[in-house]
């Protein structure tokens, strides 16, 4: 059996320990000043490492503070933006503020970043808010934001400084746009109000860390919101800070260390200006809470290698004595040399020992096998006549690499025993007590049903048309099958090393980012979302599949996304088609029947009447054979859209075929309502139809059911309106004929 050789130091004859001990001392004492500069240089550039990660952690919640600052601002900014288009557009009224309290209240209430709206006059006046209620005498001309639109003829948005709401006392931060007349006079402004509590809530999220600062400046240096929040800072002037100069040099983002003049402690600022708006957002981690962790490691790091130099000076102490046991060491050092030679024999590995010739010093049971090499002595033999000059010319550039003292990890195909394998393989450099490199630990196992199952796997990925891609536990992409076409907007050559939430954005994130959570949970996510994307709306569908390794824990997910667009709208389609008519638009006889049942449910609950009118025109196919069927669907058409112009807004007229139709009635508070409304209905219907340029005069007949207290079902009514409508027909002195339960 080969064995490792003998060190080449047991062959020779030991030096006497009086002639060295003097030089062994000096050297060991060398060794540990060594030590101490290298591990002190090592601790620096740990602090330097440590410095620059939270550079970027600050940097990034730098970012995420910007966008969520940028949403924010720009939701309650569009709600202005629908205010002043509407006040504008009536400005040619006298009363051209109207009554807006309603519209107000219903944006408000939709916007969660957004506490209250307001309208003022030119001089300020409250003329109306979200909170239908109106102060009395209330007045704002003195507002920052009122003066800035009154004196500015800019369209723009404006964010005012922090204020106390004169509501309910809360801090808010005020978005504003001028309301201008058509000659361009200012007419008055119309505002929003952000409470900061919003905005705390966000920074509440983030991990700052102890004494962690999150603020929000204007580009003139005002402080608008500082998280924690300080009551005497709101407002407060930091253009002559070093942030702000530091800004003034970059505007876009940067990094600095600086004290903090509210409360004094000295922190590590990154800001970034924000993309839409006039804001500088800064996010500052706490110098000495950074740091603290890397000082305790530093002087526990430190403690270590101080008692490391301490036992090396009681090791040189105790040279002597060691001298002594080097021989009973040695015969211990053999007999572990053969356990081991017996180990490497038992491993289900490829294991050789190479010279700095690339001759065999060893090889394992395994590697005979393998590289059939034939039994005995193998020792000295070079390796390209052991593994052949095919796959040895595929190993000779790693080897020199471990010779040169690098690790080297590789694959290799190796054709053994007339069939090719796949291999993994590792040269270590070998060293000697020196330290100098004196051969090549080479270590090798068959991946041959690893790569096949990995080709399968990657086939099969390649050619389905969804995108599949792996996130990882610190949700980032380990790979992507290319197929960016299935997932509009994202670009599948740069995903891979990037987070959901980069490739995806803050938008679109935030309608995945529940999923994702519950996937690296363990959970199977399956859903759709929809964005928009060229002008068009897409819808994508996700499945999110866990992916757990041999202890069972989560590693990450296999996510499918396809876009199910098509599909979407096929599904649309074939609903409408199935409840509404598709010549005049309204609901058909099925959509009637559903809305009816759900009615009379209604009904019996609040005890109010309704009503159901069924309708025809008379002598239709004479109109056809006249018209012509395109007159015909004229016809129809025009007669859907009166009833519908002339029903309330709460009634629901339907085509039921040819030319019948009905009105639906509900919450009727007196039966004769009916009536009214069907008289309504033919006066309308009595006017002449303009069609194909000619003048129609069209008759109809009308026959209401009135459902009151009787327990009937939509098929009754149904019935009941027929026969009304039938006993129209027979009295030829009345269109409309009615039948009450």
């Amino acid at each position: 059996m080969d064995g490792l050789s003998p060190p080449a130091q047991q062959d020779r004859k030991p030096s006497p320990g009086s002639r060295h001990a003097g030089w062994l001392v000096a050297c060991l004492a060398l060794a540990c000043v060594l030590l101490l500069a290298l591990d002190g240089w090592s601790v620096w550039r740990s602090h330097e490492r440590r410095v620059q990660e939270a550079g970027r952690a600050a940097g990034n919640m730098a970012q995420a503070v910007a966008r969520h600052a940028d949403d924010t601002i720009t939701a309650a900014d569009l709600a202005l933006a629908f205010v002043v288009r509407r006040v504008e557009g009536d400005l040619d009224r006298d009363d051209f503020f109207g009554d807006l309290g309603e519209a107000l209240a219903a944006r408000a209430t939709s916007l969660p970043q957004v506490a209250e709206l307001f309208v003022f006059d030119d001089a300020g006046g409250w003329v109306a808010n979200s909170l239908r209620v109106m102060p009395r005498d209330a007045n704002s001309a003195s507002a920052p934001f009122f003066i800035h639109h009154r004196d500015n003829s800019g369209l723009e948005a404006y964010i005012g400084p922090p204020v106390k709401s004169r509501i309910n006392g809360e801090w808010v931060m005020t978005v504003s746009r001028r309301i201008s007349r058509p000659d361009g006079s200012f007419a008055g402004v119309a505002a929003a109000t952000i409470p900061l509590s919003y905005l705390r809530d966000f920074y509440a999220g983030l991990d700052l860390g102890p004494s962690g600062v999150v603020g929000l400046l204007r580009d003139s240096g005002a402080l608008l919101m500082r998280h924690p929040f300080v009551e005497t800072a709101a407002d407060a002037d930091a253009s002559q800070s070093a942030l702000f100069r530091a800004y003034l040099r970059r505007p876009a983002q940067g990094l600095l260390r600086d004290r903090s003049p509210v409360d004094g402690i000295e922190r590590l600022y990154a800001y970034r200006h924000s993309e839409r708006y006039p804001l500088v957002i800064t996010a500052a981690l706490s110098y000495d809470a950074l740091l603290a962790p890397w000082i305790e490691e530093a002087l526990l790091h430190g403690a270590v290698v101080l008692v490391l130099a301490l036992l090396a000076a009681a090791g040189a102490a105790g040279h002597l004595l060691q001298r002594r046991r080097l021989r009973l060491l040695a015969q211990r050092h053999r007999a572990s040399e053969m356990r081991l030679v017996d180990l490497a024999n038992n491993l289900p590995l490829m294991a050789l020992r190479l010279d700095a010739g690339h001759k065999l010093d060893f090889c394992n049971a395994a590697s005979r096998a393998w590289l059939d090499i034939a039994p005995g002595p193998a020792r000295s033999m070079h390796l390209a006549d052991a593994a052949g000059p095919v796959l040895y010319a595929q190993w000779r550039p790693m080897l020199e690499r471990a010779l040169a003292g690098e690790r080297v990890d590789f694959d290799c195909v190796a054709l053994m025993h007339g069939q090719a394998h796949d291999l993994r393989m590792v040269c270590m450099p070998d060293r000697g007590h020196d330290g100098s490199v004196q051969g090549v630990v080479m270590l090798g196992s068959d991946i041959t049903g690893l790569k096949a199952g990995e080709r399968r796997m990657q086939s099969i990925a390649a050619n389905t048309p969804a995108l599949v891609a792996f996130v990882d536990r610190d949700q980032r992409f380990s790979y992507t099958n290319g197929h960016g076409e299935a997932s509009p907007g994202i670009n599948a050559e740069h995903m891979v090393g990037r987070t959901v939430q980069e490739l995806y954005g803050g938008t679109v994130y935030s309608l995945l980012e529940a999923h994702v959570r519950a996937a690296l949970a363990g959970e199977r996510a399956q859903f759709d979302y929809s964005i928009d994307q060229g002008g068009e709306r897409r819808v994508l569908h996700n499945v999110y599949i866990p992916e757990c390794d041999a202890a069972g824990r989560v590693i990450g997910f296999t996510m499918l996304t396809d876009d199910v667009t098509m599909f979407k709208e096929a599904e649309q389609k074939l609903s409408r088609l199935a409840r509404f008519d598709a010549l005049t638009g309204l609901p058909n006889r099925s959509q009637l029947s559903e809305r009816l049942a759900d009615a009379l449910r209604r009904s019996d609950r609040s005890g109010r009447a309704l009503a159901l009118i069924r309708l025809d025109i008379h002598g239709f196919r004479e109109i056809n054979d006249v018209l012509g069927h395109l007159g015909g669907d004229a016809v129809l058409k025009e007669v859907a859209a009166r009833l519908v112009r002339n029903c309330r807004t709460t009634d629901m007229a339907a085509r039921l075929g040819d030319d019948e139709f009905a009105i639906l009635m509900e919450g009727l508070g007196e039966p004769e309502e009916s009536q009214l409304v069907a008289a309504k209905l033919m006066e309308a219907l009595s006017r002449p139809f303009e069609i194909a340029n000619q003048t129609q005069h069209l008759a109809f007949t009308a026959g209401i059911a009135l459902r009151v207290a009787e327990a009937v079902d939509a098929d009754t009514l149904l019935r009941r309106a027929g026969d009304a409508l039938r006993k129209a027909r027979q009295d030829a002195r009345s269109r409309a004929a009615e039948l009450v339960d």
